[in-house]
């Protein structure tokens, strides 16, 4: 036996291509829009995470070229050393803005702001609990975590509170999806805010899905139902409302400080490219 055998013991996905029914990896020769052209058809986009539709907004895409002319096609580096650029921190300024906290900080991907952020605060003998419809990057990252990861039943409050009176006097963290990616509903954040409160936990809101759906300014659930001071980390991503791709935490600036030189998600990857970070700042600028 080796450890490669199970890639070649793997046959569900091939069964599916066999039969017609793969649904995978389609490939795309058009712009990402309404209609797009996929396997040499013309089909009806039903499946884009581009809510606002700015993937092709014309400045999205000057702003993008500029970028590239300007810095080049990459940053040569992570932010920790030689691949910080003036637009990554005029990037994180609006965020910071546009999510009512006093400091953000951008990642590569949505994926690495997760898991950077919870494997950076949640450290040996402390918790992060979590909604059993979390998005997996969410998982990944507790589990990536020295902490323990408890988990609860979808928005259901009466779980929660059980857990957390059980680990009363414990650090802990709760992260939970604005909206969940899945299921489209919304979590039960006063009451989660109301528990963390309670007990002393402390609360985290992937809004991945909810920026620039709920809010009056599109910042997301925190904003949806006035709980932005009460949510300690506001995470985000560009690849949804701001037709890019990368991923931001916004929170008070010394927590922002912390995961600067704690999270090795962010020390250990090369930097958002330019023109990632252009797009993503002109989108805001479009939507507020």
């Amino acid at each position: 036996m080796s450890i490669i055998d199970k890639c070649y013991e793997f046959q569900e996905a091939r069964q599916a291509i066999a039969l017609g029914y793969y649904p995978y990896f389609r490939e795309i020769t058009s712009e990402q829009d309404t209609e797009v052209i996929c396997n040499g058809q013309k089909m009806l986009m039903l499946g884009s995470n581009s809510y606002l539709g700015l993937t092709n907004h014309p400045r999205v895409k000057e702003a993008s070229i500029r970028a590239i002319q300007k810095y080049g096609s990459g940053c040569a580096g992570s932010r920790f050393l030689n691949g910080t650029l003036d637009i990554h921190l005029e990037l994180e300024e609006a965020l910071a803005g546009l999510m009512g906290k006093e400091a953000a900080l951008s990642f590569p991907t949505g994926y690495q702001a997760n898991l950077g952020c919870i494997s950076a605060m949640v450290l040996k003998d402390e918790y992060v609990i979590t909604d059993k419809y979390d998005h997996a990057s969410i998982i990944d990252g507790s589990l990536l975590s020295q902490g323990t990861m408890l988990r609860y039943n979808h928005n259901d409050m009466t779980h929660l509170e059980r857990i957390l009176s059980k680990i009363e006097g414990k650090n802990s963290l709760i992260v939970v999806d604005g909206i969940f990616s899945m299921e489209g509903d919304i979590a039960d954040l006063p009451a989660i805010c109301a528990l963390a409160e309670k007990y002393g936990s402390n609360v985290m809101v992937d809004e991945a899905h909810s920026l620039g759906v709920l809010g009056a300014t599109g910042a997301g659930a925190a904003e949806h139902f006035g709980l932005i001071k009460q949510s300690d980390f506001l995470m985000g991503t560009f690849s949804k409302s701001l037709a890019s791709v990368g991923g931001f935490i916004a929170a008070d600036e010394d927590l922002i400080h912390y995961l600067k030189h704690k999270s090795r998600a962010l020390i250990f990857s090369a930097s958002l490219p330019p023109a990632s970070t252009a797009s993503a700042l002109e989108a805001i600028k479009i939507m507020l």
